[in-house]
């Protein structure tokens, strides 16, 4: 029925979460389930995440990883989870690690070779971070990670869905009305079981499976 490419980061790919391995294997528990349930069903659920990647990485590995899954003329869904690592400033280069400019570029390319297959794209926007948690876990003195940051770079992905007509699951706005600090692991970056699920009831809502 479906063929669904989940593409992000360490937040997509699970990371911190022993129970259920994240929001992308919440979402491929759900559509088991369905297809237990109606064997007419018939869903594929491809965990694209790697840790550490932005929107450059994507870019460079996004044609190669359909080539090398067959969709086999099914309905193809895809999602796109970017900009926690884009929107990290780095204070030695006194620039985030990637441009505005460039994350804009990096995210419309891939749009436009993924609408060349299916008009079902959706655009998962950047959860916030415990800023106290992460800074003494990590410091700041390489890499910093604030909120403010993210804010930039949501409004940026909501122009792009806004440009594209394309649905956008504002995660980040659910996190913040839920409370966010109870949502990490103890690095104060990685969602922990209840982050994943919050995500995860978002991704189902967007896909209406």
């Amino acid at each position: 029925m479906a063929v669904i490419y989940c593409f992000g980061d360490s937040i997509t790919y699970g990371e911190w979460d022993i129970e259920k391995s994240g929001w992308v294997g919440r979402l491929r528990d759900h559509l088991d389930d369905l297809q237990l349930n109606d064997h007419s069903l018939y869903f594929l659920a491809y965990n694209l995440g790697i840790p550490g990647e932005t929107t450059d990485g994507l870019v460079k590995r996004f044609e190669r990883e359909l080539e090398a899954r067959e969709r086999d003329g099914e309905e193809v869904i895809f999602i796109f989870a970017f900009g926690a690592n884009d929107s990290v400033f780095l204070p030695s280069k006194k620039g985030f690690k990637v441009s505005k400019e460039r994350f804009v570029l990096n995210l419309q390319t891939v749009i436009d070779s993924a609408g060349k297959i299916s008009k079902k794209i959706i655009l998962v926007n950047i959860t916030p971070v415990d800023e106290a948690l992460y800074s003494k876990r990590f410091g700041a003195d390489e890499r910093v990670r604030s909120n403010s940051y993210i804010e930039e770079y949501n409004s940026l992905i909501i122009e792009i869905a806004k440009k594209n007509s394309i649905s956008l699951i504002d995660t980040y706005s659910a996190y913040m009305q839920a409370g966010y600090k109870i949502l990490f692991s103890e690095d104060g970056l990685h969602p922990n079981e209840k982050g994943h699920q919050l995500i995860f009831e978002k991704v189902k809502d967007a896909l209406a499976l």
